[in-house]
């Protein structure tokens, strides 16, 4: 049996791509299949963000973040030089095109890598359709799902579900059961024994 882990997250939190990175780490060792949920930092229409130019944003990434990405080998601009910071809305809508087609995990790793790494808009349709074959979706049909709007309603309700039904207010935060882990882990060992402490 996998551990079914259930993850709250987003595209542009730095913190939500170590995790991503650290559970790829542990997959030679554990199975784990990952059920994501959305989580939006900024949703419309409040003002986006500019963490390029944030003296303090950019002051604690590099006491908190940098050494850890060090540790676990992930290269990640902190932050990405993308101004205003993404919405991400299209994005995780996007994603439900591709959990249809069963490719979920490959997509999100796929846009986390777009934006954390390679500094692409990932608010930029045609970059996301772009990103979305690269992971293996159909175009054609990514293309006409964000057009038509297919996945708004189901996108707005997961989000509204995340902050308030599950009570999230920090990101990423994982569910194994009835247990969270808020924040991630400052290890990858450390993600190792909460996932077998509760998984048992």
């Amino acid at each position: 049996m996998p551990i079914q882990l259930k993850i709250v997250s987003d595209f542009v939190c730095p913190y939500c791509y170590v995790l991503e990175t650290m559970i790829d780490q542990l997959r030679p060792e554990l199975d784990i299949a990952i059920e994501y949920l959305p989580f939006e930092l900024t949703e419309p229409p409040k003002p986006q963000v500019d963490t390029y130019n944030d003296p303090e944003r950019r002051s604690r990434y590099a006491q908190e973040l940098e050494p850890l990405c060090r540790r676990i080998g992930l290269k990640m601009c902190l932050p990405p030089n993308v101004v205003p910071r993404p919405y991400t809305r299209l994005a995780f809508q996007g994603f439900y095109t591709a959990r249809e087609q069963g490719l979920e995990e490959a997509y999100c790793r796929r846009v986390f890598r777009a934006y954390f790494e390679e500094e692409r808009d990932i608010g930029d349709p045609e970059v996301l359709v772009s990103l979305a074959a690269e992971a293996g979706v159909d175009p054609a049909e990514f293309r006409s799902a964000l057009e038509r709007g297919q996945w708004a309603e189901e996108e707005q309700e997961a989000v509204r579900h995340a902050k308030q039904d599950l009570d999230v207010h920090v990101v990423p935060t994982a569910f194994l059961g009835e247990h969270r882990l808020e924040g991630g882990a400052q290890s990858v060992q450390e993600l190792r024994e909460w996932l077998l402490a509760h998984s048992a």
